[in-house]
Parts: structure tokens; C-alpha cells; sequence
């Protein structure tokens, strides 16, 4: 029997409820790596967006999570007692401080978990064509971009 083509309601509704189940799936994931590499779930993201991001000030990691300076410190405090982060005077403005990724330490606990979930993702994209690949990564940077949008909105708490 031939499925039923949906409407684009009907596509837009599964699209929202596969997004949602992928956001779900995508925080457990992330927090069962991070246990793996012995890391909370926030302090590996935390990490990874150093990672993203490069070295900055306390204050501007605050600025990027939403979170309060304390907050922050306590993260800067966790992951350089774990050797993943180190604090270094701003050579520019030796009154400031900056987190700097430690890249190499980082990795080593890291890639024991990531290097077997790259094959395999290598695997999983297999069967998709370039073309199919361009409109996945092309859905992704939007959606990271409209998601993003909607943070600054909310913090705002003009939704």
C-alpha cells in the first residue's frame, strides 16, 4: 500500500515533532558522552564552546551561555581543576583574563569517545546524495540562526 503524501501541514508538524525528539535525543547523547569523558553535560557544551568560540573573558562566556559570572566561574573552576581550561592575562589588556581552551588535554579524554561516533557518522551519510546533504546543512545553519534569534528574543522577554 502506498503511504499517503502529506500536506505541508502535516510535513511542518512532523518536521516540529522529529525536531523536538532530535533535541531530546541530541541532550542525552551529549550527556552520556560527557560522562564518558568524565564531564557534566553543561560543562562539555560549556566546553565545546570554547572550542567553537576560542579563548575569552569570563564575562563574555556569561554573555554567550545567559548565565551569571558566578555561575560561570564555578564552570571556569571545574573545568581547569580537570585540566581542560587554563586562566592567562590578556597580553592586549593585562587587567583581563582569559579562558583558553586546553585543546590537547581536552582532546585526549574526548577523543577516545568522538573518534569511533565520526566513522560511524561517516557511515550514517552514506546513503544520502550531495545534493540531499547541501539541504541538510543548509536546514541546520538556519535553524541554528533562527534558534539563536529566538535566545536573544527571550533574554530580551520580548518573545
Amino acid at each position: 500500500m502506498a503511504k499517503k503524501k502529506m500536506n505541508r501541514q502535516e510535513l511542518i508538524e512532523e518536521i516540529n515533532t522529529a525536531g523536538r525528539k532530535m533535541s531530546t535525543v541530541t541532550v542525552i547523547f551529549h550527556q552520556t558522552i560527557a560522562e564518558k569523558a568524565g564531564l557534566s553535560g553543561s560543562d562539555h557544551k560549556y566546553l565545546d564552546l570554547l572550542f567553537q568560540e576560542g579563548e575569552m573573558t569570563a564575562g563574555r562566556l556569561a554573555e554567550l551561555t545567559g548565565l551569571t559570572t558566578g555561575a560561570v566561574t564555578g564552570i571556569i573552576d571545574r573545568l581547569e581543576e580537570q585540566g581542560m581550561v587554563k586562566r592567562e592575562r590578556d597580553p592586549d589588556d593585562r587587567r583581563k583574563v582569559l579562558v583558553v581552551p586546553h585543546v590537547e588535554k581536552a582532546m585526549k579524554r574526548l577523543a577516545p569517545v568522538f573518534e569511533p561516533l565520526r566513522e560511524d557518522l561517516e557511515a550514517f551519510y552514506d546513503p544520502y546524495s550531495v545534493e540531499e546533504l547541501e539541504i541538510i546543512r543548509k536546514y541546520l545553519v538556519d535553524t541554528i540562526g533562527f534558534f539563536t534569534k529566538k535566545i536573544q528574543k527571550l533574554k530580551r522577554n520580548d518573545s
